[in-house]
């Protein structure tokens, strides 16, 4: 069986931009899939058929989980981007049997987020639940051990360039 590997962070982290550099890059040995892509429905919406955000996440990540262990894990690593709890992608990987798999985290300061926001005209999510969910990421993450690539001072193909050398090392160790 492939590997897992789940790219998180906070909007503004630069995941999604990375990622899509490494598509455009053309990494092989990897399938790319984006959390987001099946929609994120209003917090309204969450809250209706969900009970919240939170809830809605957990459940989604478990899906995402059983499909990309259905349709890839047998042939190829996957690199899956998205804004999800190490919790839940722990939680989804264990009920789905998935031994190989392995959290990073894209992270950057406050300010250099809320620049970023601002770049692409989300300078709406530059608040404090965003800046207290980086936070939060970031402390799961350094409690459990993951990688960490702090972004915050280094360009975009730069963080694509360290995350492509730290997957193809991995894929390079395959058991």
């Amino acid at each position: 069986m492939k590997k897992l590997f789940f790219l998180t962070g906070a909007s503004g982290s630069g995941k999604t931009t990375a990622t899509k550099e490494l598509e455009r890059r053309g990494i092989s040995r990897f399938k790319i899939l984006y959390f987001d892509s099946i929609g994120v429905p209003s917090i309204k919406e969450m809250e209706e058929k969900y009970d919240g955000p939170e809830e809605w996440q957990k459940i989604k990540t478990i899906e995402w989980v059983q499909i990309i262990k259905r349709d890839f894990l047998l042939n190829i690593h996957v690199l899956f981007d998205g804004q999800t709890r190490p919790s839940f992608i722990e939680n989804a990987c264990h009920e789905n049997g998935i031994k190989e798999f392995e959290v990073i985290l894209f992270d950057c300061s406050d300010d250099e987020r809320k620049r970023r926001l601002a770049t692409r005209d989300q300078a709406n999510l530059a608040d404090e639940n965003m800046m207290n969910w980086a936070k939060f990421l970031r402390k799961e993450c350094q409690n459990r051990g993951c990688l960490i690539i702090d972004n915050t001072t280094i360009q975009i193909e730069e963080t694509a360039s360290q995350l492509f050398a730290y997957l193809q090392e991995q894929a390079s160790c395959e058991r």
